[in-house]
């Protein structure tokens, strides 16, 4: 008999059961940082302390950074095709994330659209809202994910989504959310809540926070999702590499979450792509939607979809 490992959902979850072969869940070849604890009971590796994630329709997700391209259009369309539900995009100084994902919805029907995340101090509901609707973006697809930006309040935050769900009442509202407080808030107001630089592990650990925070409330747990950085192929390692150093250098919430995690990559690196799922597979078992964030070698829009067909969904 073949080991098994054991992370349990709710009864029913077709795409994630109580048990999966352990052949299905190779350690990643480069990153991946801190992973869950496992240890083997007879047969089965199971997962200390054992999580109970409840039943969700589990998501793949691509993520990309906002600016203006060209081919955007083409972008979107294959990330649809290739089988991911979800297609992210946050703010940079490069470019509006809500932008970069009205360009590219023109080429899909039915992916949803998330912005992963605005920064409130930078700009507030009404901005953001005006935004939307000069975009023309579905709503009925799509999320707006926001966060505190440079402020770190949680105030700002948990304000900000009441006041967006007045603005945009059929758009769903996602928070991304590093420390226990803003987990704990997130979990009582938002649809989705953002991770990022989140080794496994970590996710467990935030999860318990966001579902304590939902039970204040009374209200059923929300989607969680996380960037997980993701390259490929010719210096893989190196641009994963980088971009921890990057945001490590940054001395903010991320640099501290990094440090707190130890010295491993937290992300994927693979120079092989054909062992690309197996190092995706620790990640996509304890996030309702793992959001591949393409770390590609150039910026053109093929760079990004060479990560994105290495990494679709089987």
């Amino acid at each position: 008999m073949r080991p098994t490992w054991r992370l349990e959902r709710s009864a029913g979850d077709s795409q994630s059961g109580a048990h999966r072969d352990a052949g299905d869940i190779d350690p990643p070849v480069a990153g991946g940082g801190a992973q869950p604890t496992w240890h083997r009971v007879g047969s089965k590796l199971e997962c200390t302390p054992p999580v109970i994630i409840p039943q969700v329709e589990r998501h793949d997700a691509f993520g990309i950074t906002g600016a203006a391209r060209r081919d955007l259009d083409r972008l979107g369309a294959t990330v649809e095709s290739l089988g991911y539900a979800e297609l992210w995009a946050n703010d940079t100084q490069r470019g509006s994330g809500l932008a970069t994902l009205a360009a590219c919805a023109v080429g899909t029907r039915r992916i949803e659209l998330c912005v992963g995340v605005i920064g409130l101090s930078g700009r507030g509901p009404v901005q953001i809202a005006d935004e939307v609707e000069h975009l023309e973006l579905p709503l009925d697809r799509l999320v707006v994910g926001v966060g505190s930006g440079r402020s770190r309040s949680v105030r700002l935050v948990d304000e900000g989504v009441a006041r967006l769900r007045q603005l945009l009442p059929r758009a769903r509202i996602g928070v991304a959310a590093v420390g226990p407080n803003m987990l704990r808030m997130a979990g009582r107001v938002a649809d989705v809540v953002l991770l990022n630089w989140a080794s496994p592990a970590r996710v467990l650990e935030s999860r318990e926070r966001i579902a304590a925070g939902a039970a204040e409330a009374g209200r059923p747990m929300p989607r969680v999702a996380a960037y997980v950085r993701v390259a490929v192929g010719t210096g893989a390692t190196g641009r994963l590499t980088a971009e921890v150093e990057r945001y490590t250098a940054s001395g903010d919430w991320y640099a501290r979450q990094i440090a707190e995690q130890g010295s491993g990559l937290i992300g994927v690196a693979c120079e092989d792509p054909v062992q690309l799922p197996a190092a995706l597979a620790p990640y996509r078992a304890v996030l309702d939607s793992c959001v591949v964030r393409g770390l590609p070698s150039g910026d053109e829009v093929e760079d990004w979809l060479n990560v994105a067909r290495a990494a679709a969904p089987r």
